[in-house]
Protein backbone atom coordinates (compact mmCIF):
# COMPACT_ATOMS: atom_id res chain seq x y z
CA UNK A 1 0.00 0.00 0.00
CA UNK A 2 2.90 2.32 0.71
CA UNK A 3 4.25 1.70 -2.82
CA UNK A 4 0.87 2.60 -4.30
CA UNK A 5 0.69 5.72 -2.15
CA UNK A 6 4.18 6.90 -3.10
CA UNK A 7 3.49 6.21 -6.79
CA UNK A 8 0.27 8.22 -6.70
CA UNK A 9 2.01 11.09 -4.92
CA UNK A 10 4.76 11.04 -7.56
CA UNK A 11 2.14 11.19 -10.34
CA UNK A 12 0.51 14.22 -8.71
CA UNK A 13 3.77 16.09 -8.33
CA UNK A 14 4.84 15.24 -11.89
CA UNK A 15 1.64 16.86 -13.17
CA UNK A 16 2.57 19.97 -11.23
CA UNK A 17 6.05 20.18 -12.77
CA UNK A 18 5.58 19.62 -15.90
CA UNK A 19 -2.49 3.65 -29.46
CA UNK A 20 -3.95 2.11 -31.38
CA UNK A 21 -3.07 -1.59 -31.20
CA UNK A 22 -3.36 -3.95 -34.18
CA UNK A 23 -3.78 -7.67 -33.57
CA UNK A 24 -1.78 -8.51 -36.67
CA UNK A 25 1.32 -7.13 -34.96
CA UNK A 26 1.17 -10.02 -32.56
CA UNK A 27 0.88 -12.64 -35.26
CA UNK A 28 3.95 -11.49 -37.20
CA UNK A 29 7.62 -11.83 -36.32
CA UNK A 30 6.85 -13.53 -33.02
CA UNK A 31 9.92 -14.41 -30.97
CA UNK A 32 8.99 -17.64 -29.21
CA UNK A 33 11.25 -16.84 -26.25
CA UNK A 34 8.01 -15.49 -24.82
CA UNK A 35 8.34 -12.89 -22.13
CA UNK A 36 11.56 -11.14 -23.20
CA UNK A 37 11.67 -7.60 -21.84
CA UNK A 38 14.62 -5.65 -23.25
CA UNK A 39 15.74 -2.38 -21.60
CA UNK A 40 12.26 -1.40 -20.48
CA UNK A 41 11.25 -0.41 -16.98
CA UNK A 42 11.67 -2.27 -13.71
CA UNK A 43 9.77 -5.48 -13.00
CA UNK A 44 8.86 -7.69 -10.05
CA UNK A 45 8.16 -11.40 -10.44
CA UNK A 46 6.67 -13.27 -7.47
CA UNK A 47 5.68 -16.87 -6.81
CA UNK A 48 3.84 -17.40 -3.53
CA UNK A 49 1.31 -19.64 -1.87
CA UNK A 50 -2.17 -18.86 -3.13
CA UNK A 51 -3.73 -19.54 0.27
CA UNK A 52 -2.41 -18.52 3.67
CA UNK A 53 -3.68 -19.17 7.19
CA UNK A 54 -5.41 -16.42 9.11
CA UNK A 55 -3.58 -16.06 12.42
CA UNK A 56 -6.59 -14.83 14.38
CA UNK A 57 -8.52 -16.88 16.92
CA UNK A 58 -10.58 -18.70 14.30
CA UNK A 59 -8.02 -20.25 11.96
CA UNK A 60 -9.09 -20.48 8.32
CA UNK A 61 -7.55 -20.14 4.90
CA UNK A 62 -7.38 -16.77 3.16
CA UNK A 63 -6.30 -15.82 -0.35
CA UNK A 64 -2.81 -14.36 -0.41
CA UNK A 65 -3.20 -10.72 -1.48
CA UNK A 66 0.30 -9.52 -0.60
CA UNK A 67 1.19 -8.78 -4.24
CA UNK A 68 -1.91 -6.65 -4.84
CA UNK A 69 -2.12 -2.87 -4.77
CA UNK A 70 -4.98 -1.08 -3.08
CA UNK A 71 -6.66 -0.47 -6.43
CA UNK A 72 -6.37 -4.16 -7.37
CA UNK A 73 -8.11 -5.16 -4.15
CA UNK A 74 -10.74 -2.51 -4.88
CA UNK A 75 -11.32 -4.16 -8.27
CA UNK A 76 -10.79 -7.84 -7.47
CA UNK A 77 -11.75 -8.14 -3.81
CA UNK A 78 -10.21 -10.83 -1.61
CA UNK A 79 -10.00 -13.51 -4.31
CA UNK A 80 -7.24 -14.54 -6.73
CA UNK A 81 -8.79 -15.49 -10.05
CA UNK A 82 -7.15 -17.97 -12.46
CA UNK A 83 -6.26 -15.07 -14.78
CA UNK A 84 -5.97 -11.39 -13.82
CA UNK A 85 -4.64 -8.41 -15.76
CA UNK A 86 -4.25 -4.93 -14.28
CA UNK A 87 -3.32 -1.75 -16.18
CA UNK A 88 -2.19 1.34 -14.27
CA UNK A 89 -1.29 4.43 -16.34
CA UNK A 90 0.17 7.63 -14.93
CA UNK A 91 -2.42 10.07 -16.22
CA UNK A 92 -5.49 8.02 -17.08
CA UNK A 93 -7.95 5.67 -15.43
CA UNK A 94 -6.96 2.23 -14.21
CA UNK A 95 -8.61 -0.77 -15.89
CA UNK A 96 -8.45 -4.53 -15.53
CA UNK A 97 -9.97 -7.89 -16.34
CA UNK A 98 -10.13 -11.31 -14.80
CA UNK A 99 -11.38 -14.69 -15.94
CA UNK A 100 -13.35 -16.74 -13.44
CA UNK A 101 -16.52 -18.75 -12.93
CA UNK A 102 -19.75 -17.19 -11.75
CA UNK A 103 -22.10 -18.62 -9.14
CA UNK A 104 -23.73 -20.85 -11.79
CA UNK A 105 -20.40 -22.27 -12.95
CA UNK A 106 -20.26 -20.35 -16.25
CA UNK A 107 -16.92 -18.96 -17.42
CA UNK A 108 -16.94 -15.17 -17.49
CA UNK A 109 -14.67 -12.32 -18.44
CA UNK A 110 -15.09 -9.51 -15.91
CA UNK A 111 -13.91 -6.03 -16.91
CA UNK A 112 -13.47 -3.33 -14.26
CA UNK A 113 -12.48 0.30 -14.70
CA UNK A 114 -12.92 3.75 -13.18
CA UNK A 115 -15.78 5.46 -14.96
CA UNK A 116 -15.16 8.89 -13.40
CA UNK A 117 -11.35 9.13 -13.35
CA UNK A 118 -11.10 12.70 -14.67
CA UNK A 119 -13.96 13.96 -12.49
CA UNK A 120 -12.40 12.39 -9.37
CA UNK A 121 -8.99 13.86 -10.18
CA UNK A 122 -10.50 17.30 -10.70
CA UNK A 123 -12.44 16.96 -7.46
CA UNK A 124 -9.32 16.38 -5.33
CA UNK A 125 -7.34 18.99 -7.28
CA UNK A 126 -9.96 21.63 -6.59
CA UNK A 127 -10.30 20.62 -2.94
CA UNK A 128 -6.56 20.32 -2.29
CA UNK A 129 -4.67 22.74 -4.61
CA UNK A 130 -0.90 22.49 -4.84
CA UNK A 131 1.55 25.40 -4.90
CA UNK A 132 3.62 25.47 -8.06
CA UNK A 133 7.10 26.75 -8.82
CA UNK A 134 7.96 28.69 -11.94
CA UNK A 135 11.32 27.94 -13.61
CA UNK A 136 12.58 31.33 -12.39
CA UNK A 137 11.52 30.78 -8.78
CA UNK A 138 13.39 27.48 -8.56
CA UNK A 139 16.67 29.41 -8.60
CA UNK A 140 15.58 32.68 -7.00
CA UNK A 141 13.58 31.61 -3.94
CA UNK A 142 15.10 31.07 -0.55
CA UNK A 143 15.91 27.40 0.13
CA UNK A 144 13.98 27.27 3.41
CA UNK A 145 10.92 28.72 1.70
CA UNK A 146 11.15 26.22 -1.16
CA UNK A 147 11.53 23.39 1.36
CA UNK A 148 8.44 24.55 3.23
CA UNK A 149 6.44 24.66 -0.01
CA UNK A 150 7.67 21.20 -0.95
CA UNK A 151 6.61 19.86 2.45
CA UNK A 152 3.21 21.51 2.05
CA UNK A 153 2.77 19.92 -1.38
CA UNK A 154 3.70 16.49 -0.01
CA UNK A 155 1.08 16.81 2.71
CA UNK A 156 -1.51 17.96 0.18
CA UNK A 157 -0.60 15.05 -2.12
CA UNK A 158 -1.15 12.67 0.81
CA UNK A 159 -4.60 14.14 1.37
CA UNK A 160 -5.40 13.73 -2.32
CA UNK A 161 -4.44 10.04 -2.18
CA UNK A 162 -6.64 9.48 0.87
CA UNK A 163 -9.57 11.23 -0.78
CA UNK A 164 -9.37 9.91 -4.34
CA UNK A 165 -10.38 6.32 -3.57
CA UNK A 166 -13.55 7.57 -1.90
CA UNK A 167 -14.51 9.37 -5.12
CA UNK A 168 -13.71 6.69 -7.69
CA UNK A 169 -16.66 4.84 -9.21
CA UNK A 170 -15.86 1.30 -10.32
CA UNK A 171 -17.70 0.18 -13.45
CA UNK A 172 -18.09 -3.58 -13.99
CA UNK A 173 -18.78 -5.31 -17.31
CA UNK A 174 -19.36 -9.08 -17.35
CA UNK A 175 -19.27 -11.22 -20.50
CA UNK A 176 -19.79 -14.96 -20.91
CA UNK A 177 -16.87 -16.53 -22.76
CA UNK A 178 -16.09 -19.98 -24.10
CA UNK A 179 -14.07 -22.56 -22.22
CA UNK A 180 -11.71 -22.77 -25.20
CA UNK A 181 -10.86 -19.06 -25.04
CA UNK A 182 -10.48 -18.98 -21.25
CA UNK A 183 -8.27 -22.08 -21.19
CA UNK A 184 -6.12 -20.80 -24.06
CA UNK A 185 -5.50 -17.45 -22.35
CA UNK A 186 -4.85 -19.16 -19.02
CA UNK A 187 -2.28 -21.46 -20.65
CA UNK A 188 -0.49 -18.58 -22.38
CA UNK A 189 -0.37 -16.40 -19.25
CA UNK A 190 1.22 -19.30 -17.36
CA UNK A 191 3.84 -19.74 -20.09
CA UNK A 192 4.41 -16.00 -20.31
CA UNK A 193 5.05 -15.50 -16.60
CA UNK A 194 6.98 -18.75 -16.25
CA UNK A 195 9.30 -18.01 -19.20
CA UNK A 196 9.68 -14.28 -18.57
CA UNK A 197 13.28 -13.09 -18.91
CA UNK A 198 14.44 -9.50 -18.66
CA UNK A 199 17.53 -8.37 -20.59
CA UNK A 200 19.78 -5.36 -20.47
CA UNK A 201 19.68 -2.57 -17.88
CA UNK A 202 16.32 -0.99 -16.96
CA UNK A 203 15.70 2.56 -18.07
CA UNK A 204 14.95 5.37 -15.62
CA UNK A 205 11.30 6.19 -16.37
CA UNK A 206 9.43 8.58 -14.08
CA UNK A 207 5.89 8.05 -15.34
CA UNK A 208 4.44 5.90 -18.14
CA UNK A 209 2.32 2.92 -17.14
CA UNK A 210 2.56 -0.42 -15.37
CA UNK A 211 0.89 -3.74 -16.09
CA UNK A 212 0.36 -6.69 -13.79
CA UNK A 213 -0.25 -10.26 -14.93
CA UNK A 214 -1.41 -12.80 -12.36
CA UNK A 215 -2.41 -16.46 -12.49
CA UNK A 216 -3.05 -19.32 -10.10
CA UNK A 217 -1.07 -22.52 -10.73
CA UNK A 218 -1.98 -25.41 -8.43
CA UNK A 219 -1.30 -24.12 -4.89
CA UNK A 220 0.67 -21.06 -6.05
CA UNK A 221 -0.19 -17.57 -7.21
CA UNK A 222 2.21 -16.13 -9.83
CA UNK A 223 2.47 -12.37 -10.27
CA UNK A 224 4.48 -10.36 -12.80
CA UNK A 225 4.41 -6.56 -12.59
CA UNK A 226 6.23 -4.58 -15.29
CA UNK A 227 6.73 -0.85 -15.65
CA UNK A 228 6.79 0.16 -19.33
CA UNK A 229 7.03 -3.34 -20.87
CA UNK A 230 9.09 -3.94 -24.01
CA UNK A 231 9.61 -6.85 -26.41
CA UNK A 232 7.27 -9.81 -26.00
CA UNK A 233 6.09 -8.36 -22.68
CA UNK A 234 4.74 -5.35 -24.59
CA UNK A 235 2.98 -7.64 -27.07
CA UNK A 236 1.24 -9.51 -24.26
CA UNK A 237 0.31 -6.25 -22.52
CA UNK A 238 -1.12 -4.86 -25.77
CA UNK A 239 -3.10 -8.05 -26.31
CA UNK A 240 -4.66 -7.81 -22.85
CA UNK A 241 -5.41 -4.11 -23.28
CA UNK A 242 -7.11 -4.84 -26.58
CA UNK A 243 -9.29 -7.46 -24.88
CA UNK A 244 -10.50 -4.74 -22.50
CA UNK A 245 -11.13 -2.27 -25.34
CA UNK A 246 -13.02 -4.81 -27.46
CA UNK A 247 -15.09 -6.04 -24.53
CA UNK A 248 -16.12 -2.49 -23.59
CA UNK A 249 -17.26 -1.93 -27.19
CA UNK A 250 -19.04 -5.33 -27.27
CA UNK A 251 -16.72 -6.37 -30.10
CA UNK A 252 -14.82 -9.22 -28.45
CA UNK A 253 -13.96 -11.72 -31.20
CA UNK A 254 -12.83 -14.89 -29.41
CA UNK A 255 -11.76 -16.64 -32.60
CA UNK A 256 -9.42 -13.77 -33.44
CA UNK A 257 -7.72 -13.99 -30.05
CA UNK A 258 -7.57 -17.77 -30.06
CA UNK A 259 -5.83 -17.75 -33.46
CA UNK A 260 -3.32 -15.16 -32.24
CA UNK A 261 -2.65 -17.03 -29.01
CA UNK A 262 -2.13 -20.27 -30.97
CA UNK A 263 0.79 -18.56 -32.74
CA UNK A 264 2.28 -17.04 -29.59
Amino acid sequence: MMNLKSNLIKKILIVLLFGNFFIIALSQNVDHTAGDHYVGGHFVKRVEYNLIIDGNDNYHNLYNLKSKREEEILFFGNFNAPVEFFYSPSFDGTSSFRIMRDSLGATILEIKYFSNYKEAQKGVSDKYPLIGFSPYSLTSLDKDYKDSISEYNRNIANKRVEEIHKLYKVETLTLSISTQFSEKLYEKIILFIGNFKAKGVPQIIEDGYSVTFRTVVDDEVWTLEIHMPEGDALKMADLCLQIIKDAKKDELDEEKYISVLDMY
